[in-house]
């Protein structure tokens, strides 16, 4: 698997361009993406549109967990299932469907294979169960809303039994993590954490995507229509990206928001931001100095090198509330 350096290199040498220059289009590509995608998988997606083939060393192997990026086609990977969730039923549009979420772990690490409606069958027909070792030929990953990866099955993928041996699974699930509760300038990357900060600097990208109404998995631009990966060309959703700066007196760091965690911090539902119009109108509407308690995982911007904490909790800071908590600590140890 190639590190980021050696990515933007592969795209250098096959386009002709200079390394500054790809690590712009980089940049811009995950711009254009509104962050949803790793600085990985932007470069693997500027490789294509350069023509630049970064995948053809990926393929013919299997991947480890920790290797597998979002934007990522084609993947091979092997785990052992951690994790069978319940299945979810829901109804959008007038169209039902059902979701189980798979979780596979090697020793390098954990990630999420998201099964729908019709690939749901795979399980009961292979018979898998938690300790069993499964192997994705063929599926393609997705960012989810934590930073994490999501694996697809999508047309082309596949899940089957493997005899392969797994003996250790590496702990990288957030939900396992001890939440820590640290002042910004002891965090450290891969922590979960929990911060009372700030919200001191908003970036001023485009605050809404696009995203299918079924799966709720991103769109991408076809002529005048949307198309969904899994559901051909639909009418799409709207959604929240928010991504700033958080400052809690000892440190700042890159903060970002998705969907209903956005509409928290600015107060406002995707449909009422979407009805105001001018995204101008939106940034001078945003609480700059209002204090938050947020919880999050921290990873590194590899383009960047900031640490940015992906959100998944967060609530407005309430001094009398905390007063209460603390006052009740107290009572207990007395």
């Amino acid at each position: 698997m190639f590190s980021l350096k050696e990515i933007v290199g592969e795209i250098a040498k096959g386009s002709g361009l200079s390394e500054e220059e790809v690590k712009k289009k980089i940049e811009e590509k995950q711009v254009e993406l509104s962050g949803l995608v790793s600085p990985e998988g932007a470069a693997y997606i500027v490789g294509k549109e350069l023509g630049v083939n970064l995948f053809r060393e990926v393929k013919k192997r299997t991947l480890k967990i920790k290797n597998v990026i979002p934007g990522m086609r084609l993947v091979d990977v092997v785990g052992k299932v951690v994790n069978i969730s319940e299945r979810r039923d829901f109804e959008k549009g007038g169209r039902k469907g059902s979701v189980v979420n798979v979780t596979i772990g090697d020793e390098t690490g954990t990630a999420r294979v998201s099964l729908w409606d019709r690939e749901i069958d795979i399980l009961n027909k292979l018979d898998v169960k938690i300790g069993d070792v499964v192997k994705i030929t063929g599926g393609y990953v997705k960012e989810n809303g934590m930073g994490g990866c999501e694996i697809r099955l999508g047309r082309g993928g596949r899940m089957e039994k493997s005899d392969i041996e797994i003996h250790e699974v590496a702990d990288s699930g957030q939900e396992n993590q001890e939440l820590k509760v640290k002042s910004i300038c002891d965090l450290k990357e891969g922590e979960y954490v929990e911060v009372r900060a700030s919200l001191v600097q908003i970036f001023r990208k485009n605050l809404f995507f696009e995203v299918c109404p079924v799966c709720e998995s991103r769109l991408e631009r076809e002529g005048d229509a949307w198309k969904c990966r899994e559901h051909n060309r639909v009418e799409p959703k709207y959604t929240l990206v928010l991504s700033g700066v958080i400052d809690d007196g000892s440190g700042n760091v890159n903060a970002v928001f998705f969907r209903e965690l956005a509409e928290k911090i600015i107060g406002r539902s995707v449909d009422e931001l979407r009805k105001m119009g001018e995204p101008a109108q939106v940034y001078e509407e945003l609480p700059l100095g209002k204090e938050f308690i947020i919880r999050g995982r921290l990873r590194r911007n590899r383009i960047t090198e900031r640490l940015e904490l992906v959100a998944n909790w967060v609530e407005e800071a309430d001094p009398k509330k905390e007063a209460e908590k603390l006052l009740g600590k107290m009572r207990v140890k007395d």
